[in-house]
């Protein structure tokens, strides 16, 4: 499948997002929690719709503005996930700046 590791790591960090929006909800102070659970929820869908588009095969240039967008959501997310200590936001933070490394190698390779 073309675009199948790029494909591979946006699944995995919508998966990660969707994870810590999830445990954001279990923490103590919640809302202190509230714009990492939304930053989660809007990378998630993000990554995700950009994974069925790759799946289909569109024309690279039609989608080149959507990893723009993709790359500068999921910095968002990294940056928000990375100023909390719980696990699952390190781990989210992890994911989003491995899927923003993904978008910045397929936008210099395309």
């Amino acid at each position: 499948m073309r675009h199948e590791e790029f494909i591979t790591t946006l699944n995995e960090c919508a998966s990660f997002c969707n994870y810590c929006a999830d445990a954001c909800l279990n923490e103590d102070d919640i809302n202190m929690m509230v714009s990492c659970i939304r930053n989660d929820r809007i990378c998630a869908e993000i990554c995700s719709s950009l994974s069925k588009i790759l799946s289909i095969d569109v024309p690279t240039k039609q989608i080149t503005a959507f990893v723009e967008y993709c790359k500068t959501v999921c910095e968002r997310c990294a940056e928000e996930c990375a100023s909390h200590e719980a696990q699952h936001c390190k781990n989210c933070a992890a994911a989003c700046k491995k899927c923003v490394d993904a978008c910045s190698k397929f936008l210099f390779n395309n």
